[in-house]
């Protein structure tokens, strides 16, 4: 059995707070060999993972917002915005899947949020995320 506890989140915040994206990582998985990858994320205002896909057929991956609000942004290849909505606090949406190739984008919008992301794995480093080129 493993507990994450309040002191594991706090100081996954702190390492947020020392890192230039505003965010840090928590990985739950004990090896990126693992069938489910499953991890925490930690995201400071204004944390901002640029569009990006998951090139991968079983590349879906799943976001539970469980403090906070991000703001989540899906994209045309050419990089505009199809729509955008608001994931977690008092927002319609506590959850969202992700197809593989679903261009997407995420802010954290409030102070902090705390997200439990899901995927399949194995995580592959050189596939994880396919970032839009811009020309």
């Amino acid at each position: 059995m493993r507990k994450i506890t309040q002191r594991d989140l706090g100081l996954l915040f702190n390492e947020a707070s020392k890192s230039s994206r505003k965010r840090a990582h928590l990985n739950l998985h004990t090896s990126f060999d693992d069938k489910v990858q499953r991890l925490y994320i930690a995201l400071l205002k204004d944390s901002y993972v640029e569009p990006h896909y998951h090139a991968l057929a079983h590349q879906w991956e799943m976001f539970i917002v469980q403090s906070g609000v991000l703001k989540v942004a899906l994209h045309n290849k050419d990089g505009s915005v199809i729509r955008s909505f608001l994931v977690g606090d008092a927002q319609d949406t506590q959850c969202i899947e992700f197809k593989p190739g679903d261009i997407h984008s995420v802010e954290c919008i409030s102070d902090k949020a705390l997200m439990l992301e899901i995927k399949e794995g194995p995580f592959i480093e050189e596939y994880a995320k396919t970032l839009l080129k811009n020309d």
